[in-house]
């Protein structure tokens, strides 16, 4: 009766059952759905190179990293110490026994396990078969870490310009009316919020239309004026700097933000404060 159910399962919802007998029962699933006109594939990745464990760096010396965290990814250094990258696993059961006949109906049984897919397959919505799978991560730690560059810069440029601190700047322009480094603006603070709207969402909207992972985080063009990556030799490098200098800045800024809410200063006035 179970290996009946789970046939009519699997032709109902296209799910393909690999030797459930076996202790590692796989059941892999695919789901497909079209909505319109698809986006060509991209182009398969270039396979990268692990490092041996004896020769890659780790986030601490003698740490020993997760096995998801292999070190194939630029400025992978094994730190998941909560295991938010361990890939998701579901138990795959079979139905439960639904015959009004019987005094008492058996529970299904473990059919399997279900692992989503580690390979980066495009679809009508986002690239990613698990959305919290660590090459998603990935583009978040990416993401996060390029806004709190620019916001470290900015607490310090204004502060620095002004006299003001980062967090005090908004009272500022809601007394004063709208400026910028202390020059006023021929827009008002409603404006400016929805030009922010407007500009910012429309970038993220064509940001989420890019089904390839590499360029969704790496788009190249109009993002690289200078032509720094275009020489593949270097690409990696500039990658990794990059990587690194997010994660100072998001350091950064929460100890900017700690600092603000303790002692009411911002990074320059609480500096200044050692030398009084």
């Amino acid at each position: 009766m179970a290996t009946t159910t789970a046939a009519a399962a699997s032709g109902i919802f296209g799910i393909r059952i690999q030797d459930p007998s076996s202790g590692a029962g796989r059941v892999q699933a695919k789901f497909n759905f079209s909505f319109g006109k698809k986006k060509p594939a991209p182009p398969p990745k270039k396979t990268k190179q692990v490092r041996n464990e004896g020769d890659r760096l780790v986030w601490f010396p003698g740490a020993n990293p997760p096995e998801w965290l292999d070190g194939s990814m630029i400025g992978d250094r094994g730190f998941d110490p909560f295991g938010l990258g361990k890939p998701a696993e579901y138990l795959q059961y079979d139905f439960d026994g639904l015959d009004q006949n019987l005094a008492k109906n058996v529970a299904g049984e473990l059919l399997g396990v279900r692992q989503e897919s580690k390979e980066i397959n495009p679809t009508p919505f986002q690239p990613y078969t698990e959305v919290f799978g660590i090459e998603r991560f990935r583009e978040c730690e990416l993401i996060h870490g390029r806004w709190a560059m620019l916001g470290t810069l900015g607490a310090l440029a204004v502060e620095g310009l002004t006299g003001i601190a980062w967090q005090d700047a908004g009272k500022v322009e809601l007394v004063e009316g709208s400026s910028y480094l202390g020059q006023p603006l021929p827009f008002s603070l409603t404006t400016l919020i929805w030009i922010e709207v407007l500009v910012v969402g429309y970038i993220e909207f064509q940001r989420n239309a890019e089904l390839d992972p590499e360029k969704r985080i790496y788009p190249g063009g109009y993002f690289d004026p200078l032509g720094l990556g275009a020489d593949p030799e270097k690409l990696d490098t500039l990658k990794l700097a990059e990587i690194k200098h997010s994660r100072l800045a998001m350091i950064a800024f929460l100890i900017f933000g700690l600092q603000a809410a303790f002692t009411g200063k911002g990074p320059i006035s609480f500096i200044a404060t050692f030398s009084s």
